[in-house]
Order: structure tokens, then C-alpha cells, then sequence
């Protein structure tokens, strides 16, 4: 028996990279209508937006971003090592400067 799907759900539709650049292209240098090019193809004016709106900040972004990012993610990498290190160090130096029951 299977189990009943909710009314009016679709499945999930996968786009590929060149469908999603020329949707953007559509919306952004032509001008176009978000509603007015989604419906053209078929899809979901939210996912739309979603796109052109993602395109916008990554074009908004300024040159050299990419590497920054790169390099603050391993920074903070680095610092939770530090930190772990710096803590299990704490609990030693308390553990071991405890006195002895003699």
C-alpha cells in the first residue's frame, strides 16, 4: 500500500548550471520579467528569484572575495584547534595541581 502524497505538491525538479545561467541571462540582460520568463520555462517564479537574486550579490561581490573567505575559514579552523588545545591544557594543569590524598 502506498502512502498518499499531499495535493498539490510536485517533486523536486533538478536544473542543470547551463538551464539556471541562461534563466538568469533572461531576467538580467534581457530585461525580462521575472513571472514573464518563469512561466516561459516551465518553473517556479520563487526559485527564479532566487537565482537572479543570488547572481546579483555574487556580481556585487568585490574581486579577490572568493580568496578571503578561503583564508578566514582556515583561520578559524585553526583558532578551534587552539582552543581545544588551550582547554584540554586547563583541565591538566587542574587535575594535576590538585593535592594527593596522603
Amino acid at each position: 500500500m502506498e502512502a498518499a502524497k499531499p495535493a498539490g505538491k510536485r517533486p523536486r525538479t533538478k536544473y542543470d548550471a547551463a538551464f539556471r545561467l541562461e534563466a538568469v541571462r533572461r531576467v538580467s540582460q534581457d530585461g525580462q520579467a521575472v513571472t514573464r520568463v518563469a512561466q516561459a520555462l516551465g518553473m517556479s517564479e520563487a526559485v527564479l528569484g532566487k537565482w537572479v537574486r543570488a547572481a546579483r550579490a555574487q556580481a556585487n561581490r568585490p574581486a579577490g572575495s572568493e580568496a578571503l573567505e578561503q583564508e578566514n575559514k582556515q583561520l578559524r579552523a585553526q583558532l578551534a584547534r587552539a582552543e581545544t588545545e588551550r582547554d584540554i591544557l586547563k583541565k591538566a594543569l587542574t587535575t594535576f595541581s590538585q593535592p594527593t590524598g596522603r
